[in-house]
């Protein structure tokens, strides 16, 4: 939305639940979600409004790139949190023309894998959302040794949307999710992954079936065969 004031009446904030609701802000996974809406009309009806609909991928395009952080990432404020950050950053670029190879997408890829732990899955935990920090200690608490199949799942949709050519990493996040996946088929569940207001926490339950499958089967689509050498 239109920002309509100033930070410092975040200082005026009255809530004691609530962060970051003084004023309107612009974030990564709506400028994603706009940008991919435009994209794909376009696409379907070339011809409707071009000019307007150039300018308005352009300009989404340089906002995405302007709130991208110093060391690459985005913060997510719908979910826990830089994982799912990140690949809305990188899905909309994409989505809006940049080429996986510029520097603003590798800058991203480079934050994902150094945050990719021993067991070759990724997490966060509420803490990331609060800090504005990546958790240091992953999820630690409700997860599985500080990673978790939502944020892995989250991290290799980034990843194999921008094609990243660390293949030996896309394997490693592959072969942690298909490890904690459940003989009935389902994952667990684990810490929570929602988030809203920077500072309330929400259990999606479904969220640990959506994105493990959701990232496999992009990963399998991307990498092929590859995922199968050593």
């Amino acid at each position: 939305e239109n920002n309509r004031g100033f930070g410092w009446y975040e200082q005026l904030n009255p809530s004691e639940v609530f962060g970051d609701i003084m004023i309107d802000y612009s974030y990564v996974e709506c400028s994603m979600a706009s940008l991919t809406g435009l994209v794909e009309f376009h696409e379907m009806y070339p011809d409707h409004r071009v000019d307007e609909i150039s300018a308005a991928v352009r300009r989404g395009r340089d906002f995405m790139k302007s709130i991208q952080r110093e060391d690459g990432s985005w913060y997510g404020s719908w979910a826990c949190c830089f994982t799912y950050g990140c690949w809305f950053g990188i899905e909309g670029l994409i989505k809006a023309g940049e080429l996986n190879t510029s520097p603003a997408i590798q800058r991203c890829c480079a934050f994902l894998l150094s945050k990719q732990r021993e067991n070759g899955g990724w997490g966060e935990d509420f803490t990331s959302c609060y800090d504005k920090d990546y958790a240091v200690n992953g999820m630690k608490d409700y997860g599985d040794d500080g990673s978790g199949v939502v944020n892995t799942g989250w991290a290799l949709l980034a990843l194999s949307a921008a094609k990243c050519d660390d293949v030996e990493a896309i394997r490693k996040g592959v072969q942690y999710l298909m490890r904690r996946q459940l003989p009935c088929g389902d994952w667990p569940q684990e810490g929570i992954a929602g988030v809203f207001n920077r500072s309330c926490g929400i259990t999606y339950t479904a969220y640990r079936n959506v994105f493990p499958i959701w990232a496999l089967g992009r990963c399998v689509t991307t990498y092929g065969d590859a995922l199968n050498e050593e």
